[in-house]
């Protein structure tokens, strides 16, 4: 039988500890990760919500130009919070418009801080 001497077992020690300490390491830096990742989306959240509200402005902007006769093919503003909107009007059966659709298609992309957000509608 191999009798254990002081020295050993302080090696054995020493070994847990670093074990334990790259244990904790690693789950602190497992939290920090998954905090920042959940930060940043709630940022995003917010300037996701200001290009769903470009969508509709030009979606709107589309539908009253429609109705006062105007027939641009396209409509595009910069709104005074700097997000911005695209609309395209579109034939059935051109773009994503089905063929099924009786009049049109208009098609909105709002952006702001590089978030974009779309919308289509058929009438």
């Amino acid at each position: 039988m191999a009798c254990f001497t002081k020295n050993s077992e302080r090696g054995v020690s020493l070994y847990l500890t670093v074990m334990i300490l790259t244990l904790i390491l690693a789950m602190a830096l497992g939290i920090s990760s998954l905090l920042v990742s959940q930060i940043r989306l709630g940022r995003d959240l917010g300037d996701s919500v200001l290009a769903f509200y470009a969508t509709e402005t030009g979606i709107e902007r589309s539908l009253f130009a429609l109705s006062e006769g105007e027939t641009g093919p396209q409509w595009q503003e910069t709104l005074s919070n700097n997000a911005s909107y695209i609309a395209n009007f579109e034939n059935p059966g051109e773009g994503g418009c089905p063929a099924t659709v009786l009049n049109y298609c208009l098609k909105s992309i709002g952006v702001y801080n590089g978030i974009r957000r779309g919308i289509r509608i058929a009438r």
